[in-house]
């Protein structure tokens, strides 16, 4: 069940099953054998397999999804099913995006198992909306990082293709508007409510693009003094080995910051640690539910 599992999180091809697999009980030792198995899964009707419309090393990579079938197999036969487009090919607008985030997530769930943090409370795209007054987000993902010591991280997660301007107080889909949208969010919850996140951008274009965002959200937000924004490129959080080991993002202010804080990773602060919380990165909300401002279900 665990290739079902991740696969279930978000399409994956043979590539990344090969990598995730060094979380399994029992990894596999070559391609080879992933194709196999996956080969399989798709004879018994469990999987489905589709190409993605770019080209990797001369060769356009296949992904695979759930079949309702395997679904089922997955969560009982009497779970609800998802909506339909859960089961549908990814639209071929989408393969980059889809692509550069999974890329990102399993990297993150690899060098995380290697640190032994668990990736919890794992939300598919557009299955979380954070809702407020000026409007509402479905970020690209939502999850938790569980530390040895049992203290939990959260974190959602906006992919940036270079497709939305940064700077628009008037474009729904500007990073300017989403960043109002999540501080704002932020600004309605108690300073150590279990439900605060840091919002993590992951760009795939420049540096530059990079800077400006950040500094966007430093000039909009409330309290520019908190920690509520971090980012990174994804070719430079893709070429770190252990991300968890260095400051590979940075914050509103272009300061290098740890993916977790420095304090937790030398595991200082024990009334922190009691209550499996720090301030600023508290749980996600449970897969597949909205998550208000006012309310969190």
């Amino acid at each position: 069940l665990e290739i079902l599992t991740f696969v279930d999180m978000l399409p994956l091809t043979a590539d990344e099953v090969l990598r995730l697999s060094t979380t399994f009980d029992q990894p596999f030792v070559s391609l080879r054998l992933v194709q196999r198995r996956l080969q399989a899964l798709r004879r018994a009707g469990l999987l489905v397999s589709r190409p993605y419309a770019t080209a990797s090393l001369g060769r356009s990579p296949h992904y695979v999804q759930l079949t309702r079938q395997g679904y089922r197999v997955l969560y009982g036969a009497d779970a609800p099913l998802p909506r339909r487009r859960y089961f549908l090919p990814i639209a071929d607008a989408r393969h980059r995006h889809t692509r550069a985030l999974s890329q990102f997530l399993v990297h993150l769930m690899v060098t995380a198992q290697r640190r032994g943090f668990q990736l919890c409370h794992f939300a598919r795209e557009n299955t979380v909306r954070i809702e407020t007054a000026i409007g509402s987000l479905y970020p690209d993902a939502a999850f938790q990082l569980v530390s040895p010591e049992r203290r939990g991280y959260n974190f959602v997660l906006e992919l940036d293709n270079g497709t939305e301007r940064v700077r628009s107080n008037r474009d729904a889909e500007s990073i300017e508007q989403k960043v109002r949208t999540y501080d704002r969010h932020q600004d309605n919850l108690p300073a150590y409510d279990r439900s605060r996140y840091v919002a993590l951008f992951v760009t795939t274009r420049s540096h530059q693009r990079l800077e400006h965002m950040l500094q966007t959200a430093a000039a909009v937000m409330s309290n520019p003094d908190r920690t509520l924004f971090l980012g990174t490129s994804l070719q430079r959080f893709l070429d770190i080995d252990d991300p968890f080991g260095v400051p590979c993002l940075l914050d509103q202010h272009l300061r290098p910051r740890f993916l977790i804080p420095d304090r937790d990773r030398r595991h200082q602060n024990p009334d922190h640690r009691r209550a499996g919380q720090h301030d600023g990165m508290l749980p996600s909300p449970p897969r597949r539910q909205a998550l208000s401002a006012s309310h969190a279900p």
